[in-house]
């Protein structure tokens, strides 16, 4: 695997934070429809880029940092858009945010002293796919959806922030 590469999986992976101002505008400015098209096409390319890193031969561990990176940002920023227009609670942004935070800082840790990415768990893919949901649910109102898919991520974030804890204190210790 290479440790740093410019490839196609990662300017994809790059583009969900271009299309963020557009998502954000539309939103702000009522055009709810409009955010949800740009967000499906977001949420399309996190599934596409990791498949054609795979399928190229191109896996990364620039990759590996910069796909999970960008889906914390692109969420953080959807949800406190979402929240600004009053289609979601506080609590649920509080909480997805501060966890993607310390993930990210956990991230930064082992990458910067074990020069290690530790790749998503199962859990964690569960969560973002339920968080997507969520995302698109709020953002048309379909508030029913949208609070099912909330509730039901707080136990699947759980499962996912403790794994990526155990597997953190397992690499710092040495243990893998």
């Amino acid at each position: 695997m290479k440790k740093y590469s410019i490839t196609i999986s990662n300017m994809i992976t790059v583009s969900r934070l271009v299309l963020l101002p557009f998502i954000v505008y539309f939103l702000v400015n009522g055009n709810r429809s409009i955010a949800f098209v740009i967000m499906l096409v977001s949420l399309f390319s996190d599934g596409l880029d990791g498949y054609l890193a795979r399928r190229l031969h191109q896996e990364s561990q620039l990759g590996r940092f910069l796909d999970p990176f960008c889906d914390k940002i692109f969420l953080a920023v959807v949800l406190v858009t979402l929240l600004y227009i009053g289609a979601i609670p506080l609590w649920i942004v509080i909480v997805i945010v501060v966890r993607d935070f310390l993930i990210l800082l956990g991230s930064y840790v082992l990458l910067s002293n074990k020069s290690v990415v530790e790749p998503s768990n199962t859990y964690g893919k569960i969560t973002g796919f339920i968080f997507g949901g969520l995302i698109l649910a709020f953002t048309i109102d379909l508030n029913l959806i949208g609070n099912i898919l909330m509730y039901l991520s707080v136990p699947v974030m759980t499962l996912a922030f403790i794994t990526y804890i155990v597997n953190y204190l397992r690499i710092m210790r040495g243990e893998r």
